[in-house]
Parts: C-alpha cells; structure tokens; sequence
C-alpha cells in the first residue's frame, strides 16, 4: 500500500488533526511558500508528530547546504525533501544524521534520468510556479514502466487517487487538496482519501 505524506502543515492545530489520523509522513516546508513554517515552530510541530508516531519530512529549494543541514538537526527531521540535485557532500551528512533523502524532479510529460545516487527516493511533482503546493497534476502515464522507488505529488486528491494508485507508488504527497476554503488542513478529505486507498489495497 502507499504511504501517505500530508504536506504544508503550518501550525501545531494543524499537526494535531493530521497526526491523529492514520497518515506515515507529515511535511513541513522551509522553503518560499505560503506554508512555510518558522523553525522554532516546526521543532515544536516535529516533536508533537514524532510523539504520535509519525514521521516528518522537511521541504526546501534554494537554501545552502549548511542551511538544510541545520534545519533538519534543529527541528528534528526524519526526511529531507529536496528541490534540486543532492550533491555528494549533502548526502554523506544528512545519513550521518540519520535523515532519507528524497529528491524532487518536477516534470510535465517526460521523466529525467534518475541514478539514485544520492538520494533514496525520487519524488515526482509537476512543474510549477512554486516547489510544490501548485496543486496541479503532470502527465502519470510518464510513470507506466517506472521500475525503482517513487512517489507522486502534485494536485492529488479524492477525485484523482484511485488513477494516482494504477502507478503503484512509494508514497503519494498530498496537500492543497485536503484544505478547506481558509487553507487549513480538513480531517474529512484526509480520511476519505484513506478510505480509498484501504478500498484499493482491499482490491489487489
């Protein structure tokens, strides 16, 4: 079955529905975002999550290497979403600190080359104006015969997961599409889109 990330969790309220539900991985951005999160906040955020048993993923574009590296040892991090090439120095410490690293290759209708080298999963969004959070699908049949570790972002919702599954993902990232009219995360859609992929895996 995939794993699920609920992406752009902003606020400890927020944290506390998310967590109490039956989700692998919550997101936390630092980079340009709306849903960028204060350090001292994701470390409080982190904390609660990890005491709910869940996981949690930072997400960031364009800081320095030293800056990820701080980040993830401050707040706590399990994950180190990265937009961008992963350099070997990069990698080498973030293991050392015991983080996954997933790297982000936005795509639209082809798939890069993708060697793993540093980085343990590739993790596939669609183009956008930001680093994630646009709320828009690519083309998922780029992924048909996509044999290694994946997962999918990028407008994923209750009315696309089922066809989002076909692809058998690692994980699917999930975020503007569980927001209510205000931005914040919604319990509901969280849980119908679970319901779904319980439905999927019941059927396999």
């Amino acid at each position: 079955m995939a794993l699920v990330k609920i992406c752009g969790i902003k606020t400890l309220e927020e944290a506390s529905t998310v967590c109490a539900l039956d989700v692998d991985f919550i997101g936390l951005i630092f980079a340009k975002s709306k849903r960028r999160v204060e350090l001292n906040l994701a470390r409080q955020i982190a904390k609660f999550a990890h005491s709910k048993g869940k996981k949690v993923v930072g997400v960031f574009a364009e800081q320095s290497e030293c800056e990820v590296m701080e980040i993830c040892q401050f707040a706590g991090l399990d994950v180190a979403q990265v937009h961008g090439a992963v350099s070997e120095n990069l990698y080498v410490n973030l293991k050392d600190m015991g983080l996954e690293i997933w790297q982000v290759f936005s795509v639209k209708d082809s798939l890069p080359e993708v060697d793993f080298k540093h980085f343990d999963m590739a993790l596939f969004d669609c183009k956008g104006e930001n680093a994630g959070g646009n709320g828009t699908s690519f083309e998922w049949e780029i992924l048909k015969d996509t044999k290694f570790k994946f997962g999918m972002a990028g407008g994923i919702g209750e009315h696309n997961i089922k066809e989002a599954l076909k692809f058998k993902p690692y994980l699917v990232d999930i975020n503007s599409k569980v927001e209510d009219e205000n931005g914040i995360k919604d319990a509901q859609k969280i849980e119908r889109i679970l319901k779904i992929i319980g439905e999927v895996e019941d059927e396999q």
